[in-house]
């Protein structure tokens, strides 16, 4: 009973020290960006600033994927979060050339990529399959809505400051790394990780790529539009969606336990194109701009908490980094790819731009429907036949209760 309780609650430490790295980083990532996003409005250089910062993620996580299967895990970990606390101190130090802000702006990039897949890979690792969307929900949850209140805890103070507090919020995470350090897969160096040529050859990668590449690029463009033609709707595009997205992140997370992946993805997308068929052929009419923002978040939570986080976990049984570093380049590659339309997309009307996303998002679930379910059907069956018995056994009990 105790070598249970011990594992029991070895496993659980396991899933809050995966959490507290995951939040942390995500929360760090985001707070970073809009940082970055507002060095690059001073100085009128979007197109250049967004280019470098997000080209460095990208070309920084497949680098940092491949270096970190060469050497242990933990010494990794406390380079990259060293790493990252001294480059949030460089969005602090004053600059008048764009030369040096942009150069500060990719080595931030190069902070942030660089250990993301491993993150990602140590979580997987931590949390069983049939526990990742409800942990990696309730992280996602506790992102979304931890990163407009530490926003607004900074936001009063100067550029010095902030950067000192925001080093201070990445640098914290150092405090759990002892806890891992005895963690088997921190210890494990990969003898023969697969290539980054075999992970896009994996035909069931390559499926759910292409599905979360198109919503990726429909999400990014549809930003684009409303950012600048629906002012009166900003409320809803800044506040509420984020927050329905939190929401949803954590329920689409345990759904996906429950039911599987592939059910709830194919929900999300095509709840999402029918949102923007309605929007298209009713945006006259302003409730249809309610149903497309509550809908729009619900797809937010429920596709990033199984694609950012979950999926490429399941596909992966060694080299898990890497199926991570390309399984997110999607969510960076979009925002650099929309930069050179932004300047287009204004000659687009609303609803023409409207029933194209809602076209290739019906097309985007075409490869769903051929990949396989990445949660074991054990699994699911293993909860269903809980759920049966343990209703079995509570109408014995009413029964066994009556009067006879």
């Amino acid at each position: 009973m105790s070598t249970w309780l011990r594992s029991k609650t070895k496993l659980k430490r396991d899933y809050i020290i995966a959490s507290i790295l995951l939040v942390n980083t995500f929360s760090w990532l985001f707070i970073g960006q809009k940082i970055v996003i507002e060095i690059a409005d001073l100085f009128d250089k979007q197109l250049f600033f967004n280019l470098g910062f997000y080209a460095s993620i990208i070309a920084s996580a497949l680098i940092g994927s491949v270096f970190s299967a060469k050497i242990n895990k933990t010494r990794f970990f406390y380079i990259w979060l060293s790493f990252g606390t001294i480059a949030s101190l460089f969005l602090g130090i004053p600059f008048d050339s764009p030369f040096v802000a942009l150069a500060i702006a990719i080595i931030f990039g190069v902070s942030v990529g660089l250990g993301i897949p491993s993150c990602l890979a140590y979580f997987a690792e931590s949390v069983p399959i049939e526990k990742r969307g409800k942990v990696g929900g309730i992280s996602l949850f506790v992102t979304i809505f931890s990163v407009p209140l530490v926003t607004i805890a900074i936001s009063p103070l100067d550029l010095m400051t902030s950067a000192l507090a925001f080093a201070a919020w990445r640098g914290c995470c150092l405090l759990v790394l002892p806890s891992i350090s005895r963690k088997d897969y921190c210890l494990a160096v990969e003898k023969r990780p697969p290539s980054l040529n075999a992970v896009v050859k994996n035909k069931t990668f390559i499926l759910y790529f292409v599905a979360w590449l198109m919503f990726s690029l429909v999400d990014c463009f549809e930003g684009l539009v409303l950012s600048s033609h629906i002012g009166e709707f900003l409320f809803l595009m800044n506040i509420m969606e984020p927050m329905i997205a939190g929401i949803s992140a954590l329920i689409a997370g345990v759904l996906s336990d429950w039911v599987g992946r592939k059910r709830v993805l194919i929900f999300g997308f095509v709840s999402l194109g029918v949102a923007y068929a309605i929007v298209s052929l009713t945006s006259q009419i302003w409730i249809s701009w309610v149903f497309y923002f509550v809908i729009d978040g619900v797809a937010l939570g429920l596709l990033w908490v199984l694609f950012i986080i979950v999926i490429w976990g399941d596909l992966s049984k060694a080299g898990r980094e890497k199926y991570y570093a390309i399984g997110s380049m999607p969510f960076f590659l979009t925002r650099i790819t929309s930069l050179f339309f932004a300047p287009h997309i204004s000659l687009i009307p609303e609803t023409g731009i409207f029933s194209l996303a809602a076209f290739f998002l019906f097309i985007a679930v075409i490869p769903l429907l051929y990949a396989p379910e990445t949660l074991p059907e054990k699994k699911i069956q293993q909860r269903q036949l809980k759920i049966y018995t343990e209703e079995a056994l509570k109408l014995k009990q009413e029964i066994e209760q009556k009067p006879k």
